[in-house]
């Protein structure tokens, strides 16, 4: 039988070292319940997650949330209390240096979405698993 994981959860301040320590603890997360083969692909969109929130958004903490979905799929939460600042893709030029992040993340995710209440954002992305347990 398999062990159940628990949804986990960080809190970070919205800073610029937000973003690392977010993807040290997603990459973290996934390694300890054996889903390497995720990890690259998880740690990038977490990474375009955290940094919308800090850019985009006047919230003093960002929380973070791995969960698992059965069978074969993860979800990356990220949660920013400034519920009025929706997710929006954009085109970049060829020059720009910013405005793909939602686009990587429509490219390496099953689907994303974002749900809203008068408090909260939750922007959330899934990803298909890959069960490897060494």
């Amino acid at each position: 039988m398999e062990r159940r994981q628990l949804p986990q959860v960080r809190v970070l301040p919205r800073q610029p070292c937000a973003v690392p320590d977010a993807r040290h603890f997603v990459v973290d997360v996934l390694t300890d319940w054996g889903l390497v083969g995720v990890l690259a692909d998880a740690a990038i969109v977490v990474t375009e997650l955290v940094t919308n929130a800090i850019r985009h958004t006047e919230t003093p903490t960002v929380h973070i949330i791995v969960r698992r979905m059965p069978p074969d799929t993860v979800r990356l939460i990220v949660i920013d209390k400034h519920p009025d600042v929706r997710p929006a893709r954009r085109t970049a030029g060829p020059l720009d240096t910013a405005g793909r992040g939602l686009t990587v993340v429509d490219t390496l995710t099953k689907t994303w979405g974002c749900t809203r209440w008068p408090w909260e954002k939750r922007v959330w992305a899934d990803l298909s698993t890959t069960e490897e347990r060494t």
